[in-house]
């Protein structure tokens, strides 16, 4: 089976090429893209320059028209979900290929080391979403806002039209589960930025906390 990569970025420039190469070398890999979605920095340039095929969008639509964008161009039988700020850290999504590669699931969530004190958020969207998606389907999912993921194509085309904003994953796990679709989360390494208290990492989480209501209640 093939495997396509998709890779959505937005002002990534610093940490996206070092995040292609590190895809690039995974073990059957066919394709990595990385779906520029309307970056105003160097971020499509320095994804071409390491490798990847860039799908650029001309203005900022956020992570769904990304993914969704993403979707449409690849041509793989399994999708790769990653961040683009993994940097070296990418090599970890070699875990989640073998599950779904083998038929043992049908998708893949990774699981990130738990550093405690590490950001400033108080985990209220974490709860939100874990207890949305349990009382949705029965399923108690400990990273359910993880959006590194391996997963079949038809797992991802279930669940079209995406959830907006960062309620994508967790209108992914209540589409996937809903559907009858298996998931299963690895423990990996991975590690990318964490959102801090200041004023931006409290508006993040704000946003993040609305559009994860929005996408249990659609």
């Amino acid at each position: 089976m093939t495997l396509s990569v998709l890779i959505p970025a937005y002002n990534e420039a610093q940490r996206i090429a070092e995040t292609v190469a590190v895809t690039l070398a995974l073990p059957g890999v066919t394709e990595v893209l990385v779906i520029d979605d309307g970056s105003t920095d160097e971020t499509a340039k320095r994804a071409v320059q390491a490798g990847a095929h860039v799908v650029r969008l001309t203005q900022n639509g956020g992570k769904a028209a990304a993914l969704t964008a993403g979707f449409d161009a690849a041509k793989g039988d399994l999708l790769l979900l990653l961040d683009a700020d993994l940097g070296s850290t990418a090599t970890e999504a070699i875990k989640l290929i073998p599950p779904v590669l083998s038929g043992e699931t049908d998708m893949t969530i990774a699981l990130f080391p738990v550093i405690p004190g590490r950001g400033g958020g108080r985990g209220l969207v974490l709860r939100l979403a874990r207890w949305g998606v349990q009382r949705a389907t029965g399923r108690t999912l400990q990273a359910p806002l993880s959006g590194q993921r391996c997963l079949k194509r038809t797992v991802l085309a279930a669940a079209l039209p995406l959830a907006a904003g960062f309620g994508i994953e967790t209108g992914l796990n209540l589409s996937a589960l809903k559907a009858g679709f298996r998931i299963l989360e690895v423990p990996t390494t991975m590690d990318h930025r964490v959102t801090q208290n200041d004023w931006q990492g409290k508006l993040h989480r704000a946003r993040q906390l609305r559009d994860v209501a929005k996408a249990l209640l659609r």
